[in-house]
């Protein structure tokens, strides 16, 4: 059983720094809004400067204001061991694995930062392991609901091995993607030999 997928790396579009100073200057004019003084009649102009900034960036950037993108490379997983790139770890040399599976493609999340939610891109999912050459990070893309079950079969397939991992979802453990207790949690861990 495998889980092939492109990593995610930092990056950044250079023409977007012109959002970001778009950004900064919205937001410091929110900060003079609140400094009592006769420069307050300035705030409205000063706030629609850093908004128009913001949309000049956007459209130089093409749009691309991500601080993400794909690496050339994949991440494969399964019961031989994990690869990251051309890196080779074999899973008896791979210690405190941890997954962190937020969303894949197109998944409507809505984490309160903003009002309406919006649809994932899929980039936000990372894993972390300790090996002989110290402590790997690597971000993943999960591109669909039928990708995350791919990678699903590699947990299984860890499951009944009784090979240590931990799987997450947004800060909490979870047991094949879904948050567990009480008699759930025990009847998991009987079914796969942990009880």
């Amino acid at each position: 059983m495998e889980f092939r997928t492109k990593i995610v790396i930092r990056r950044r579009n250079k023409r977007a720094y012109i959002a970001y100073a778009g950004l900064i200057i919205a937001a410091s004019s929110l900060l003079v809004f609140f400094i009592p003084s006769s420069i307050n009649e300035y705030y409205p102009y000063v706030f629609g400067a850093g908004i128009a900034v913001v949309i000049i960036g956007a459209v130089v950037a093409r749009g691309d204001v991500r601080n993400y993108g794909f690496s050339a490379d994949d991440l494969v997983v399964s019961t031989e061991g994990i690869t990251v790139g051309a890196v080779h770890y074999p899973l008896r040399m791979v210690r405190n694995m941890n997954f962190n599976v937020e969303a894949y493609n197109g998944l409507y999340v809505n984490d309160g930062a903003m009002v309406s939610g919006s649809n994932s891109d899929g980039m936000t999912n990372d894993l972390s392991f300790e090996s002989g050459s110290g402590k790997v990070s690597v971000g993943f893309y999960l591109d669909s609901k039928e990708h995350v079950q791919q990678l699903g079969l590699v947990f299984d397939a860890f499951y009944r091995a009784h090979l240590p991992f931990i799987e997450r979802n947004r800060g909490r453990q979870t047991y094949l993607f879904q948050h567990l207790s009480g008699v759930a949690l025990e009847e998991f861990k009987r079914k796969y030999g942990y009880a």
